[in-house]
């Protein structure tokens, strides 16, 4: 079978020379937030409360056109594995798994608010009625998450020329019965693990925590407990060189209403407990001001002199879901799950040595570049640190860190995936993109119509427009075929 190798920052960018010591890489990851939901990206109707990420956009770079994959799991395994999901088989979230690992059951504590629980299929209670190990789910006879061969990420930087010392803190998500359970954190290279085994706490009061291996009850509120275990994780890295992959719950569901310490605005006055779905985006602009908030604490716990050499990489897994009711002009039928633009059309921000304040750049990107860009950071040789088989669908971004209105580096970009039955494909170029959703088709023009409200009609199409759906067309084919 042919495989494609796309071509992987072959020319080393030269970085300016800020400090001598390799550069700490800090990745911040929310849990489904589109875009639409931020105020620096400037087209929703009504955004979040955010004055960490708004500060983080005024000093660094926002980036335009950045995507995702349409849900957790293949996301991340993308950005660890420079992989797209057709190669590692991660094309759904991998669903928990706890009742075939005798998993503790935690205590809502008393302070607990309410939660509006959700599957996909939509609101299955208020309160912690999902605590309770399920039925596994149906055998499987490859892992759902990545396989045990895959080269992850902190496996390429312990083998930098400075090596780092690695750690991942919160959702993790890849892990499952025939991948490594509790250990598949720690057998994917990271030194220290911290958080979340599956999709998300089942209740932000009451979770399973897994750190290093060792499965236990915990009670209290979980972003604020994992950003602890950040905050104390970097402060015993000494003058070494770190990366650490910090990754969120919120604003995930359950719907809740996070402490009242971490919020500034009107939202710390919302009632605690509520029985109704009519207002979860106030509900859930209050749980992204929480992790704002809470990005905050961990970025001012970093000394100043640590900051002036470490990256801060900001993006989001997937649009926002539609149970949180994400404000116009994202449609809540296009969103997370789907690959329309507001599932997989993702906000990235970047911090960090040498970069300049207040940029916007738009190379078309994916998560699967932040694999390549991340290494050429750290300057590990990507040709000599991986098999020569191994098909890598990363491009690195890094160049646009430190160079402003640089061209893409790619010609389309590709996000891909399964839900249930439905198995949907978008791939673009610079404006036109195609969405084919098992076997309907349908083509947009990104520049007139940012937003898919207009699909264009195939059979009608000239010029460009023509040359560019024969042209991603045949590169799917060319896909599917490898």
């Amino acid at each position: 079978m042919k495989k494609l190798v796309l071509a992987l920052a072959t020319v080393s960018v030269l970085l300016p020379a800020v400090s001598a010591a390799a550069p700490n890489i800090l990745v911040i990851i929310a849990d489904d937030l589109g875009t639409e939901s931020l105020a620096s990206y400037g087209f929703g109707e009504s955004t979040a409360v955010t004055p960490t990420l708004d500060r983080l956009a005024s000093e660094g770079i926002r980036f335009e056109r950045f995507w995702s994959q349409h849900v957790c799991s293949p996301t991340r395994a993308a950005a660890l594995t420079g992989r797209y999901a057709f190669r590692t088989g991660v094309r759904s979230a991998i669903p928990a798994q706890w009742a075939a690992m005798e998993a503790p059951t935690p205590t809502s504590p008393a302070h607990a608010t309410t939660e509006l629980v959700y599957t996909p299929a939509g609101l299955v209670g208020a309160g912690n009625e999902s605590l309770s190990a399920r039925r596994p789910p149906p055998p499987n006879r490859r892992p759902r998450g990545p396989s045990t061969d895959e080269i992850m990420l902190p496996r390429l930087l312990q083998a930098a020329p400075e090596p780092y010392a690695t750690a991942a803190v919160g959702k993790w998500h890849l892990a499952d019965l025939l991948n490594g359970q509790l250990d598949h954190p720690n057998d994917s290279g990271f030194d220290y693990y911290s958080g979340v085994l599956f999709g998300g706490p089942s209740s932000y009061f009451a979770w399973r925590h897994l750190e290093n291996g060792q499965l236990r009850a915990e009670s209290g509120y979980y972003d604020t407990h994992i950003t602890e275990d950040a905050i104390r994780w970097i402060g015993e890295q000494g003058d070494e060189p770190w990366f650490l992959w910090m990754s969120y719950s919120n604003p995930h569901t359950p719907v809740h209403l996070p402490p009242r310490e971490l919020l500034r605005s009107p939202a710390r006055d919302l009632p605690p407990n509520f029985d109704s779905e009519e207002n979860n985006r106030a509900y859930f602009f209050a749980q992204v001001e929480a992790m704002d908030t809470l990005i905050g604490r961990l970025l001012d716990s970093i000394p100043d002199e640590v900051m002036q050499n470490t990256y801060v990489i900001f993006f989001g897994d997937n649009g926002t879901v539609e149970w949180d009711d994400p404000p116009p002009p994202r449609d809540r039928d296009r969103v997370k799950g789907t690959v329309y633009q507001g599932g997989i059309e993702v906000p990235l921000i970047v911090t960090g040595p040498g970069i300049a304040a207040g940029r916007v750049e738009r190379p078309l990107a994916h998560a699967v570049d932040l694999f390549a860009t991340i290494l050429e950071l750290a300057e590990v040789d990507i040709d000599a640190a991986l098999p020569g088989d191994l098909a890598i669908d990363s491009v690195s971004i890094a160049d646009h860190f430190h160079e402003e209105n640089l061209p893409s580096r790619r010609s389309w970009v590709l996000s891909e995936g399964t839900l249930g039955a439905v198995v949907g494909t978008a791939i673009r170029d610079e404006r036109y993109k195609l969405v084919v959703i098992n076997e309907r088709e349908e083509f947009y023009d990104l520049v007139n119509d940012p937003h898919e409200l207009r699909p264009l009609s195939v059979p009608d199409l000239t010029g460009a427009a023509r040359t560019s759906y024969e042209t991603l067309t045949e590169r799917l084919r060319a896909l599917a075929s490898e």
